[in-house]
Parts: C-alpha cells; structure tokens; sequence
C-alpha cells in the first residue's frame, strides 16, 4: 500500500507530526511490508529505514536514482558516481517502526523477528570466482520461518523482475534474501550455518565481537568474520629481535561479515547485517578443507579416535581409514594437523598434575567392579613411589600355575622412567601368563623386598617352588630373604652373555656351556677345574670365576636337576619376550595412567590367545602317528596340544631302550633302561602298585619331578608292564585340559570398562552397522533412510548440549566417579640400572651378581682409572708439541 500526504504514519509514535509532514512528498514513493515493519522503495523494493536517523535529503537522492535507472532507460546521460554511490551502499541497518503490535495482529509469529537489511544489488550481484550460482531454498523448520520466507520474498520479488534484462545474478540476489530472513535458536547455529556457507563458497570463518547483557550476562550480538578480515599487527611485522621467520601473511582487509542478534522477548536469533563481498580469490572446492574454520574433529571423531589410539593403532593409520570410509580426505572433516595436536592433547590432559590421583582412582574403580582386585602403593616425599597390583584372574592363575614364577624388570617404559616388574609364569598351554605388575622407582634390596611382600600378600603366602631371575644382586638377596626354601636359578642365557667379556677364547667357551648344561656333579667338579686352568686374563676375570663359583648351584644343572621343578625352563626368556611385547604397547612419553592401562591391554591379548589354545584343546584331536597308539590316545585325552607334543617326543623315543627287571614284589618293582648302543648310561625306574594299578612311579633322570611329563625311560617300562593307558601318577594337573575347568575365567578384566555414554555409543553403531550395509544395496532405500536421518537431525538440533564441548572424550575411559580421594603428587622421574650415558656418572649402572666392579681401561695407554681425555701421555704430547 501507499502513503499519502495526510496519512498516518506507518506505526503510530515512530516519527513525529511535524516531521512527518516534511517529507510527506518523500513517502509517496514508498511502500509498507506486509508486517508493517519495513519502509519499501515503490521502484527498486528496497527496504529503507524510515525512522528519524535518515534525512529527507537521503531519502530523495535515492528516489531520484531509482527514477532515472527505471524510467529513464533510453537516456545516454550515466548516473554519477555519487548517484551511483548512493543507490547500492548499503544503508543503515534496519529496525523496527515502532511496537510488535503489527506482527501480532498479522499472526507472523517469533520468526517475523527477521529483518532484512537495505538490499545492495552490486555487493550481492556478483561473486567474487566471477560465477553464477544457483543454491537451493533453505527450507524452514516451523510454519513461522515459512511465513517469514513469505515475507522477504515480497521484497526481492519486484526487483527480480526488473534487473532480469540486467547484468546481475538474480540467482545470488535470492539466495541473499533467504540468509537474511533466517532466525536462529541459539547462536551456535548461527555460526554452523555462516561455517557451512563459507565452505561452499571457499573461505574460512572467525569469530569476532561479542555483546553480553550487563545484568544476566547472556550473549544477545555475535559478529563472525571471514577469517581474512583484518590487517596483522605492525608491532609484529616490525619486531627486530625475532628469533623464527615470519609466518606468512593471511589477512587482507576482507570486508565479509555476518551478526546475528538475539530478540530477548522471542529468544531467537535474527540476521542483523549480511556482507558477501571478498576483495580476495576464493578458494577451489578440493582446497576448502585446508581452510581453517572447515578442519576440526567433532566429538564423535574424538571419541573414536581415542578408541582406536588406545588399541593400538597408529596416527597414519587412523587418518587414512578414515579417509577412505569418509570417501576422500576432503569429507573427513580434519586434517593430519588436527590429528596430531589431538592426540598430544589428549596425552597431556592425562598427565597434568594429576597422574598418580588418577591411577589410584582408577583402581578404586576397578576394585569396586572385581572385589578380588588387590592393589598397594607406598609415597615418598609425598609423591607415589612404588606401585603393585594384581586382579582376580591374576590371582586365579597363580593358584593353578604358580609353581615356577619369572621375576624380572623392564626399563623405562613410561614418561618417569619408572621400572615395570612383572611377575609372570608358564600356563597348561606352555603360554606365557601373568601373575601381577609392579612399578617403581628403585632397584634396591628394599624395593625388591616390598615388591615380594605385596606380591606375597596377593596370593594369600602361596610361595612358588622355584624363582628365575637375571644376575640382579638386589633382587636375589630380596628372594633369599622372603622366599626361604624356593629355589632360586639364574638366567643361564646372561650367565653365557657374561662369559664372553671375561673369556675371549672360544673354547673356553665351549667348555662353559657344558658346565652350565652337564648333569652330573662329579663331571662337573672335574671339568670346572680343566676350565679354571683355560681361563686367562687378570684380576677381573679370576673374581669372576669366583663368583660364579660359589653361586654354581643357581646356574648349573648338575645341582638344579635334583627333583627341583623348572618345568624345562632355564633362563627368563618369557620375561624378555614379555618386555619385548611392552614395548609395542608403551612408550616413554606415556602417563601412568596410560601404562597401567596399556600393560593391562598386553594382559587382554595373553588370555585372549590362552582362550584361543582352550578352543583348540577341546574341538579338534591330534593325529595318533606312533607304534603305541593306547598311550599316545591317552596322553591326547589328557593333555593340552602343546604339551601332547612334548609328550609324544618322549614317547617316539623309546624305540632302541632295552628294560631289565631288577626287583619285582607284590609292592615295588624296579627296572633298569638303557640304550642298546649306550649300555653304561643307565636309568633306574621305581614303580609302585596297589591292585595292579600303578600308584607311585619314578626315574632316576628326574623328568616327570622336574618337567612334570613321563619320561621315555617311564614309557619304556608302563610298554613292558603293558599298560593300555597313562596311569594317573604320571599326569600333572597343570598341564591338563581341564585344570581350569571348576572356575569361569575373565579374559577381558578392566581393558574395556568405559562410561555409559562410550558404551552406548559403541552399541549403537554395532547395531546400525548392519542395517546400514543392507539398506546401502538399493539406492531408493538408501535416499529414504538419508532423508529420515536428516529429519531426525533437525529434531535435535534445537536440544544440542552445549556441555558435550567442555567433556573431554579423554575422560570417557573411566566407568563412574568414585569419592574424593587423597592427594598424591605424581612420581618423580629416577634413574634406573640400564645403559650408562656417556660422560655422567650419575647413570652409571649397578653391577649383577654375576659381574666383577672393574674401572675403564684407557685407549691410549692401556691402562685403568682414566680415559684418554685425561691421560697423562696426551699432557706430555701437548707440551712437546707447544
């Protein structure tokens, strides 16, 4: 409609009568919106502000303007560059005539609060790429936004009439309309919105100004910036004592904005001023993922990057799986960058202040979920010391397997340089199998001695019958002390590494390894004094021999193979292998957390295999293939595989022995084995029944005492009695199937305990998985499902937590909070016995048992006590030479 002179101004109250009257001529070249809020040039529909900040003269340049554009078509007279000016600068912002007492009556709702700002045909003809696009219609989520919509294109709609025979991209011009006439329910949206646009476009977003309420302190104006916007600061182009090289320059002056305000009656957000003019080339579509603003992980990515971090897998290999399932690393959503500084966060955020408070913490926890769960720790200085734990499987498989017990330590696994102890043994499967875990900051006799205690106190006092170790003097005299009547052998495999500094010979070392492996302690005796004479060298090579002279009965199997059970091991090549694994799962730079977390993970891996061998054990049956099928279908009954074959070696091999009876009684019988071709070595074999059943039988090799399987001398005789089965003395449980039968294992323990929230999350997507891949067969299923997705989507985006930000996925790897618990300072990063580092005394490292204390020998001289910096030939060469 119109305004006539004599008419009311449009909204009563928004300019005065006498005013009013002024430009009276000037409103009758101008309309009213159908809401009643917006004044409307009649010739180009381009909304005005008609309150009392714009002047008349303003009002009539841009009606003369208009006038000659539209009417004077066939004049050759171009407009100036004032006039010019004036028609598509964009004026002040909009705002409303008066009350809202025009939009309740037109029933236009919360989204009428919308204004559209004065139209600027040459800002939004064009692009900046030089090209027409046409962009689909944003679709409104509520009748009121499609009212709205209704509304706006009111005002474009005569001007798209009369600029189509003219150089101007009535396409973009639309989609101008559209973004103005948005409203928004909560600022987040707002900037997702602008973030997705810049992104079709080519250009980055930056948050800019921001306006709080002063009483409630609320966000009511939000300003964002193309991410170009601006100049860098002199002072840091002008900086003098730089020590990097400047960055290049990214920002140019781009005048692009986009505010949005916020309506506190309504609570929505509406588009106050919209500029999309870039004085700069825009960016190609396969290089907008690079742009800032459009490379960051969302908090899904995170939470399942941190899942695939914490099983293991490897940056690189993240990033290109995701890429690949994303179709491209331009629909990935970040970059290798963003990956990177994720994942160094992550870490940190771990190990801030507060590592040892989260290890106990996290122990608490699984105390709560496994009351068999045991852990202890001691302080020092108020910062944590030393640290054990062991869970109820744990202790379970000590109970079952726990004779033979591998104590050793690994270096400097985690980012303090703490020792990882494990205490490990040898399961029915002939797998490894860990008993419990230790972490410390020394390697002294009192470490070791607390270790052993806590160790102790796990297993109810359940000593193991035999300990292997390396040469460790601390941790034998620890042994010695709390394990009273345990056997205690060392690694044969660092008796035979230490051997080779002391023996040069190798010859001499030939006649070690026999020491090392003879079984008979008068061979022994006299073979060690032909090797005492062999042996050359000075000082250090004679305490060396002394040395392992008076520890010969924990190294040398004449002594060893006296009915002390070893089960066959003779070195701690479990507890290297096992190092060997950490390794693959911890690293230097981790927290303790994370490496408690991580060994437990390794822990998953050796009962997910040991639950892989019991499968196997009870679902498939080995292949009889010797000439004493009975026996050796008995041992398949009874014994686990890997240890069958063992069994079946012994069995294959008493082809060639000859059994002499010695003695037969009703109660005892004895037979003498020998080889044919062997006549003088012989084995005496005691056998006991009651009822024709054999009760008690035994070798004077020692086999079934030491290893716990029958020996070939043992098969020889239970052939010659013709024994159609095993007999029952001669199976040791720990190597049968069903040893582990009467109590249910847990294989997992803590490794995968995460929140509710990662739990359901990961549910979730096993369960759509699926149907996923069934519904993406058929591309009409596909396109519906896409389309319910999308409707879902916007249903819940009005109810987005806004606290999803400040959860960091980091904290997602913990079930539930337990109660405040003392503070613990964290561990204070220690020197340990490993490699010594060139030129510092203070890593110097600490002796074995099995190694003699010498000085290093000088390079230039020969001689000990110095090097060649300090020799005192090089003085006296220095001085000839001056």
């Amino acid at each position: 409609m119109s305004i006539n002179e004599g008419d009311k101004p449009p909204v009563h109250g928004s300019i005065s009568k006498k005013r009013y009257r002024r430009k009276s001529e000037v409103w009758k070249h101008l309309d009213v919106s159908p809401d009643g809020e917006r004044a409307i040039c009649k010739y180009c529909s381009k909304g005005l502000c008609a309150n009392t900040n714009m002047g008349t003269s303003h009002l009539k340049r841009h009606i003369k303007v208009c006038k000659r554009l539209i009417e004077g078509t066939t004049s050759q007279t171009p407009l100036t560059r004032h006039e010019e000016d004036n028609l598509h600068t964009t004026s002040t912002p909009l705002k409303p005539l008066g009350k809202l007492h025009s939009l309740k009556e037109n029933n236009i709702g919360d989204a009428a609060k919308g204004k559209v700002e004065s139209a600027n045909v040459k800002k939004f003809s064009k692009y900046s790429d030089g090209q027409q696009r046409v962009v689909d219609p944003i679709e409104t989520t509520n009748a009121a936004e499609r009212q709205q919509g209704e509304s706006s294109a009111f005002i474009f709609a005569e001007e798209e009439r009369r600029l189509q025979d003219k150089d101007v991209d009535v396409a973009s011009l639309k989609e101008y309309g559209r973004i103005v006439s948005m409203t928004f329910s909560s600022e987040m949206e707002a900037f997702k919105f602008f973030n997705d646009y810049a992104k079709r476009k080519g250009f980055s977003v930056r948050k800019s100004i921001i306006v709080k309420d002063k009483e409630n302190k609320t966000i009511t104006f939000r300003r964002f910036y193309c991410s170009r916007h601006g100049f860098r600061e002199k002072k840091h182009l002008e900086k003098t004592n730089r020590r990097r090289r400047h960055k290049m320059l990214t920002r140019c002056g781009c005048p692009v904005k986009f505010c949005v305000k916020l309506d506190t009656k309504t609570g929505m957000w509406w588009v106050q001023d919209f500029i999309d003019r870039h004085n700069h080339d825009l960016a190609a579509s396969d290089a907008t993922p690079f742009l800032r603003s459009h490379c960051f992980i969302n908090e899904a990515q995170k939470l399942e990057i941190s899942t695939k971090r914490a099983s293991g897998i490897r940056n690189c290999q993240i990033r290109d799986y995701d890429a690949r399932c994303s179709g491209g690393y331009q629909n990935r959503g970040y970059q290798e960058k963003n990956l990177y500084n994720f994942s160094v966060a992550d870490e940190q955020s771990r190990k801030l202040g507060h590592d040892a408070d989260s290890v106990l913490k996290y122990f608490h926890e699984r105390k709560n979920a496994d009351p068999d769960f045991f852990f202890k720790y001691d302080t020092k200085d108020g910062c944590l010391n030393r640290l054990f734990w062991a869970d109820g499987q744990s202790v379970v498989d000590y109970a079952y397997f726990g004779d033979v017990v591998i104590f050793d330590s690994t270096y400097q696994l985690n980012r303090y340089n703490m020792i990882v102890v494990p205490f490990i043994g040898c399961n029915h499967h002939r797998s490894t199998v860990i008993f419990a875990c230790g972490i410390v900051s020394g390697e002294n006799d009192e470490t070791y001695r607390w270790l052993l205690e806590a160790f102790l106190e796990a297993t109810f006092q359940k000593r193991p019958e035999s300990v292997i170790t390396d040469g460790d003097l601390a941790m034998g005299k620890a042994i010695k002390s709390l394990l009273k009547g345990t056997t205690h052998r060392l690694c044969s495999w660092h008796m035979e590494r230490n051997a080779k500094k002391y023996i040069h010979d190798e010859t001499v070392r030939a006649m070690f390894h026999e020491l090392v492996y003879v079984c008979s302690v008068e061979e022994f005796e006299e073979k060690w004094k032909d090797f005492e004479k062999e042996v050359s060298g000075g000082s250090p090579s004679r305490q060396w021999l002394q040395m392992i002279y008076e520890l010969k009965e924990s190294w040398a199997a004449a002594f060893l193979n006296k009915k002390k059970m070893l089960l066959g091991m003779t070195s701690s090549q479990r507890s290297e292998s096992l190092n060997a694994d950490l390794h693959n799962y911890i690293n230097g730079r981790m927290s303790l957390c994370m490496a408690v977390q991580q060994f437990e993970r390794c822990l998953t891996h050796k009962r997910t295999k040991e639950a892989e061998f019991d499968c196997i054990a009870f679902q498939k049956e080995p292949v009889l293939q010797t000439l004493f099928p009975d026996l050796e279908e008995s041992a398949a009954r009874s014994y686990t595989p890997n240890v069958f074959h063992n069994v079946r070696d012994e069995l294959e091999k008493v082809v060639g022995l000859v059994v002499d009876e010695i003695l037969n009684s009703s109660m005892a019988s004895k037979y003498m084995v020998s080889r044919k071709e062997k006549a003088k070595s012989q084995y005496i074999v005691c056998c006991s029944s009651i009822q024709d059943d054999v009760d008690k039988i035994s070798c004077t090799c020692a086999k079934l005492e030491c290893e716990k399987i029958p020996c070939r001398h043992i098969f020889a005789v239970l052939i010659h009695m013709k024994a159609t089965c095993i007999p029952r003395c001669c199976i040791c449980d720990r190597w049968t199937k069903h040893v582990k039968s009467a109590f249910p294992s847990d294989r997992e323990g803590g490794t995968f305990n995460v929140s509710d929230h990662c739990q359901r999350f990961h549910e979730l997507n096993k369960a759509v998985i699926p149907y996923h891949y069934e519904v993406a067969k058929s591309t009409e299923n596909y396109l519906k499902l896409m389309e319910s997705i999308e409707q879902q989507k916007r249903q819940y985006e009005h109810v987005h937590d806004k606290k999803l930000a400040e959860n960091s996925v980091v904290k997602q790897d913990v079930k539930e909070d337990v109660k405040s618990l003392p503070r613990i300072g964290n561990p204070k990063p220690v020197v340990t016995k490993g490699a010594p580092k060139k030129n510092k005394k203070r890593y110097e490292r600490i002796k074995s048992a099995t190694e003699s204390k010498r000085k290093n020998k000088c390079g230039r001289c020969g001689q000990r006590g110095h090097n060649r910096q300090t020799c005192q030939l090089l003085t006296q060469v220095i001085i000839l030479v001056c």
